[in-house]
């Protein structure tokens, strides 16, 4: 029989387990809504008929902001808690929603000319990578929070496999039914299910726990001087190869099938769909299946992410057909999901447990950092150079990433800490 839910005990494990899961649910319901813009955008760039290069514009001033904004909401949460940072990204982000909603909508119908258009859905985005960008660091630290060091990789994997379960839904209910009912309702669709999220966490989520720091400075200067202490500096080196080499792909791999298939922009967002669902599925797997029964540290599961990434990038590059490069970006996601997990959980398990929000929200910049450099390394390489340069720049990222794991000393160090220090006392 399972445990009652008890709220005379609110540190109880069933309450924590109930906690976890509606934090899963908010992080797959923001995950539904970013994936869905890889499926959507290259399409919508060709009826638009604007060049790769602008829909690299949406996505840069988003990242910019989401580089700059995560780590002072990180800290932020170590200040006020982690409950009301959570509420507030999840709010912005449904506000974000709706307005690119209306922005894509509004170009569809010729109500703004099509780079009108493009700059109305960039400036949504840029609330998102402003505002929204609290979500996920604040949640990381609430579950690193409740977490010992022995489970908080494994933890901290099923947390963020919550956005890759999104990536799975959104690109497969994009390729179902933006056709059907059109980009804007979709959009609006996700932007309601994100905003009752928010509210379900104001209601549901327990934090019994008060903030740790209050005197810290506020501010993204001081947040980014912390990448540098040496406990956390190699693996905020690793999170910028791996994101920005998975950002890259996700951004080219749209037009990739389109491209190498001659589909229309119809037909394209059907394959992009399949090849983004099935990435994002192995991802999942990787995360929610891999990582539990390998029991590895977290510097095998960065070593082994980024040669899975190193090879899936080959062969995507080699590529001859559709099978071939589902088949490549699947290793590449399967791979990050390794890789990911391993770096969060190792950055997290390096610091001390009042530096737990900051961790965090360095470790969720370094996805902004990738998306920020990506538009060059793949939408630029890939509109000037050649389809297949951002796959062979992503071998060697991915290589680079491969050696900072197996040779670090500070990655390997972190195996003895999750050894030996003790589990939280209070766990809620």
């Amino acid at each position: 029989m399972p445990p009652i839910y008890d709220p005379a005990n609110p540190s109880s494990p069933e309450v924590r387990r109930r906690a976890f899961r509606l934090l899963f649910l908010c992080l797959m319901a923001t995950g539904i809504g970013n994936s869905m813009l890889f499926a959507i955008l290259p399409p919508l760039a060709r009826e638009l008929d604007v060049a790769e290069i602008y829909i690299g514009a949406i996505y840069t001033l988003s990242a910019l902001l989401f580089l700059l904004m995560s780590p002072v909401w990180g800290a932020l949460s170590d200040r006020r808690g982690r409950r009301p940072l959570i509420i507030f990204g999840l709010s912005s982000f449904a506000v974000s929603t709706l307005i690119f909603a209306c922005g894509a909508w509004a170009g569809q119908v010729g109500l703004l000319p099509p780079l009108a258009a493009i700059v109305a859905m960039a400036l949504s985005r840029a609330l998102f990578g402003g505002l929204g960008s609290a979500t996920n660091p604040s949640a990381q630290a609430y579950v690193a929070d409740r977490t010992s060091p022995m489970e908080r990789t494994e933890a901290l994997a099923g947390l963020t496999a919550a956005f890759g379960l999104g990536g799975v839904i959104g690109p497969a209910l994009a390729a179902a039914f933006v056709e059907r009912i059109g980009v804007a309702p979709f959009m609006i669709a996700v932007a309601v299910i994100v905003a009752l999220g928010a509210f379900a966490v104001r209601t549901l989520l327990p934090e019994n726990t008060p903030p740790k720091q209050r005197q810290r400075p506020i501010n993204p200067f001081a947040q980014f001087a912390f990448a540098g202490d040496p406990r956390l500096m190699p693996f905020m080196v690793y999170g910028v190869l791996i994101w920005l080499s998975q950002a890259s792909s996700l951004q080219a791999i749209g037009f990739y099938v389109m491209d190498r298939l001659e589909a229309d922009p119809s037909e394209g967002l059907q394959y992009a769909g399949v090849a983004l669902t099935a990435g994002a599925g192995a991802l999942i797997f990787a995360q929610l299946a891999v990582i539990p029964a390998l029991k590895a540290s977290p510097r095998t599961l960065m070593a082994l992410g980024a040669a899975l990434i190193l090879v899936g990038n080959a062969e995507l590059v080699f590529a001859t057909n559709y099978a071939a490069i589902v088949f490549g970006f699947l290793l590449n996601s399967f791979g990050f999901g390794l890789a990911r997990s391993g770096f969060t959980g190792g950055a997290s398990l390096s610091v001390d447990p009042d530096e737990q929000g900051r961790a965090a929200g360095l470790t969720t910049a370094t996805a902004g950092l990738g998306f920020l450099v990506a538009p060059v390394t793949g939408l630029w390489l890939y509109q000037a150079v050649g389809p297949q340069m951002p796959f062979i720049l992503n071998t060697i990222v991915a290589a680079l990433g491969a050696g900072l794991a197996l040779l670090h000393p500070r990655i390997r160090a972190v195996v003895q800490i999750a050894v030996h220090e003790p589990a939280p006392k209070d766990p809620l």
